[in-house]
C-alpha cells in the first residue's frame, strides 16, 4: 500500500471502504464499537492540550502535537490501530506528521472512528444511497470541533470585527442537529452576530422575501451584514429577487447597494443549484446584486468528516496587507497534502492530486482524512477543482479504477 492512507491501494476494481474494512476485524464494524483503552475523562487530556494550540499556537508546534495526537487515536480507537499494526506502523515506528496513516472519508460510512462515546453525531448530506449509507462523525468531545470552528471563522470571516449582523439561509441546529454545518452557523451567531442577525431557512422552507427584506433594513441603517448560505440556496435567492423585480442584477432590476465591510460566505458547492454557474460568474452576480466585491465573498470547503473547514484567504490577507491569489487555506492547526492517486505520495506543487486533510482538532476520531476531492497546491494555498472522476454526491462508494 502506498504511504499515507489506510484504504486507497493501487487496486483495480477496488472501493477504499473495502480495502480498509478488510484489515479490520468484522465485528467492529458497528457504530459504538471504539475503545477507550484509557479509561473516563482521561481521554480528555490529549483534547485539552489540542484546545490551548487552537487558542495560541504558541503552545506547541504541530509535527510534535500530531505525533501525540496519533498515539492518542492508535491507543483508543481499536479499529484504526488494527489496521495501522497490519502496516506494521506504531507510535515507535512513525518518523513524521507525513506518516500518519490517513482514514478515506468512505471508511466513515463503515466504522466507529472515535476514542468515547460520541457528545454529538453528525451525518453527511448529498448521499444519493439513502441516510444509511452517509458518513457518520460521532464527536467525543465537542469543545474541539466548537474551537476550531469558532477560531477559524474569526481568521478567515471576522477579522476586522467583533461582530455584525449576520443572515442566514442554511437551517439551524435545532432543525437540523445531525448537520456539522447547523451547529457551525449556529456558532457564529452565537459568537459574532449582532441584534438583527437571523435565519431566513425555517421549516424546511426558504424566506427568501424576509432576507430581503433585512438586505434593504441594512441598506437604510448602514450597517454592514454577513450573508451565510449554502452556494445553491444563493442561487435560488438571486433568482427570487429577479422575479421579485428588485435585486438581481439584470435589466431594469434594482440591486442591493449594501454598506461597505458587508460580506458574504458561501459553502457546499452548486448542489440544489437551479443552474449552472462558474465561481468568477457567482463573483460578478454577487457584485452586480448586493455591492459586495469579490475580496469580501469567502467560499468555506468543509465536510462532515472534518473539525477545521478551508476558507478563501481573501478577506484574512486583505487585513494582514498581503494581497494575494484566491485559494483555500487552513489555520495554523491544519495541513493538507496533495497526493498522488496511484502511489498516494505527495506530488509537485501546482500537480493535481487527492486532497489528505490533517486536522488537530479530529483529535477525538480520525486525525488524517483522504478525502475524494482532486486539488493542487498553488502559491497562496490550496486549489480544489472537483472530485475524483466518477464520484457522485459525498457518501457514495467510489471504485478507485473509474479515477485511474
Amino acid at each position: 500500500m502506498g504511504e499515507g492512507a489506510l484504504a486507497f491501494h493501487h487496486l483495480r476494481g477496488s472501493t477504499a471502504h473495502q480495502q480498509f474494512a478488510a484489515l479490520v476485524d468484522p465485528t467492529t464494524r458497528v457504530r459504538h464499537a471504539a475503545t477507550d483503552l484509557n479509561g473516563g475523562q482521561s481521554i480528555h487530556a490529549i483534547h485539552d492540550t489540542v484546545l490551548e494550540f487552537i487558542r495560541d499556537p504558541a503552545t506547541a508546534d504541530f509535527e510534535t502535537l500530531a505525533l501525540a495526537v496519533f498515539t492518542h487515536q492508535f491507543e483508543c480507537i481499536l479499529p484504526y490501530r488494527r489496521v495501522c499494526e497490519g502496516r506494521g506502523i506504531t507510535p515507535a515506528t512513525l518518523p513524521s506528521w507525513r506518516d500518519i496513516p490517513a482514514v478515506p472519508t468512505l471508511a466513515f460510512k463503515e466504522l466507529a472512528l472515535h476514542c468515547g462515546p460520541p457528545e454529538r453525531t453528525f451525518v453527511s448530506s448529498g448521499t444519493t444511497q439513502g441516510a444509511e449509507r452517509a458518513s457518520r462523525h460521532g464527536m467525543p468531545d465537542l469543545r474541539l470541533y466548537h474551537a476550531a470552528i469558532v477560531a477559524g471563522l474569526r481568521e478567515f470571516l471576522f477579522p476586522d470585527v467583533p461582530r455584525m449582523r449576520l443572515l442566514s439561509l442554511i437551517p439551524s441546529a435545532a432543525e437540523r442537529p445531525d448537520s456539522s454545518l447547523s451547529q457551525m452557523i449556529d456558532w457564529a451567531l452565537q459568537h459574532f452576530g449582532e441584534a438583527g442577525s437571523a435565519t431566513f431557512a425555517r421549516a424546511g422552507r426558504f424566506e427568501f422575501a424576509e432576507c430581503a427584506d433585512a438586505l434593504r433594513q441594512s441598506e437604510r441603517d448602514g450597517h454592514p451584514v454577513c450573508l451565510m448560505t449554502t452556494t445553491g440556496a444563493l442561487m435560488r435567492f438571486l433568482e427570487h429577487c429577479a422575479r421579485a423585480g428588485g435585486t438581481a442584477a439584470g435589466p431594469g432590476a434594482e440591486s442591493f447597494r449594501l454598506p461597505h465591510g458587508s460580506r458574504l460566505m458561501d459553502t457546499g458547492g452548486t448542489k440544489g443549484a437551479p443552474r449552472v454557474l462558474s465561481r468568477n460568474g457567482l463573483l460578478q452576480a454577487v457584485w452586480n446584486s448586493f455591492a459586495i466585491p469579490g475580496y469580501f465573498v469567502v467560499n468555506e470547503y468543509g465536510m462532515c468528516e472534518l473539525s477545521s473547514p478551508l476558507y478563501d484567504n481573501v478577506i484574512r490577507d486583505r487585513y494582514h496587507g498581503h494581497f494575494t491569489h484566491r485559494a483555500k487555506a487552513g489555520s495554523h492547526w491544519t495541513r493538507t497534502r496533495v497526493l498522488d492517486p496511484g502511489t498516494l505520495r505527495e506530488v509537485p506543487e501546482g500537480d493535481r492530486g487527492i486532497l489528505c486533510h490533517v486536522d488537530l482538532a479530529n483529535a477525538g476520531t480520525a486525525l488524517a482524512v483522504l478525502t475524494e476531492d482532486i486539488g493542487r497546491r498553488i502559491k497562496d494555498g490550496i486549489e480544489v477543482s472537483g472530485r475524483v472522476a466518477g464520484a457522485a454526491a459525498r457518501g457514495c462508494s467510489l471504485a478507485l479504477a473509474e479515477f485511474l
